[in-house]
């Protein structure tokens, strides 16, 4: 049996060339190839979208991220020091310098129109303006800062969304790859299977005509 798969094998490498049996195992195998190669062509193009639809949409993370920070600080979520300094920073700001302006000449030009400048109610009015003009610009502030938090929150959630199905469709690709693989390899092997098989049968008359 030794000597009929040795002149089997020899016979059927023969045959196989005669027959196309080795042409058909090389293209088994390079038709593999090709299908591997795509395989990892549509792994790098799934990343390259994920990593540019990311790279569009982080701004939008880190603006949320930013503005859940200073909503913390203005609520003293972080602490009553970075409280105080938020708050501190709304009254120097330009949105709360302005309408404190307005609003004291509007008061004073009232008071003036009436002869009540000199009057307690003047600077009673004075103070609680300022007061009521911070606890609005920060009622504003923490409005426009949740808005900014929750789009971020959002975004995030998407892209987690996308890196999720990015991984399933460069899964479903590894999968197909180790198919194709596993696909030429069989072919190739059958392929170079029938020609030996072929040889020994070959083999095995010529034996029995002599």
């Amino acid at each position: 049996m030794g000597l009929f798969s040795f002149i089997g094998k020899t016979v059927g490498s023969v045959l196989g060339d005669l027959t196309g049996t080795n042409a058909q195992a090389k293209a088994a195998g390079k038709a593999a190839d090709a299908q591997v190669k795509l395989g990892y062509a549509g792994i790098d193009e799934q990343r390259r979208q994920f990593d540019a639809t990311q790279a569009n949409l982080q701004p939008f993370v880190d603006t949320g991220k930013l503005a859940l920070g200073g909503q913390q600080d203005l609520l003293g979520l972080s602490g009553g020091g970075e409280q105080q300094a938020a708050i501190d920073a709304l009254q120097s700001s330009p949105l709360f310098q302005s309408l404190f302006r307005q609003g004291q000449d509007t008061i004073l030009n009232n008071a003036s129109a009436t002869g009540g400048l000199r009057g307690g109610n003047l600077q009673g009015s004075l103070a609680n303006f300022g007061r009521d003009t911070l606890a609005q610009v920060i009622q504003t502030q923490l409005a426009n800062l949740g808005g900014l938090s929750s789009q971020g929150g959002a975004t995030g959630g998407t892209l987690g969304g996308l890196g999720s199905n990015n991984a399933n469709s460069i899964a479903t690709l590894l999968q197909g790859i180790g198919a194709d693989k596993a696909g030429g390899i069989l072919a190739k092997g059958n392929a170079q299977a029938n020609g030996i098989s072929s040889g020994i049968n070959l083999a095995k008359q010529l034996a029995g005509l002599f």
